[in-house]
């Protein structure tokens, strides 16, 4: 009878371990989607500067 108790709480150490996992890799996910947002951000600004670049035809002297 013993066993079944071990096993039970086994299992549900197993249940929480897993629910666990699953908040933090909900947590790192949300992460880089904020991260992954920023890089757009940042790259349409890089886009705006370069488009206000006024470049020359000439050679350099």
């Amino acid at each position: 009878m013993i066993w079944v108790i071990v096993l039970l709480s086994l299992a549900l150490a197993g249940c929480v371990a897993l629910a666990v996992f699953a908040v933090s890799l909900a947590h790192k996910v949300a992460d880089v989607k904020a991260e992954i947002r920023m890089l757009n951000q940042r790259s349409d600004e890089l886009r705006t500067l370069v488009g206000q670049l006024e470049l020359s035809s000439g050679h350099r002297d």
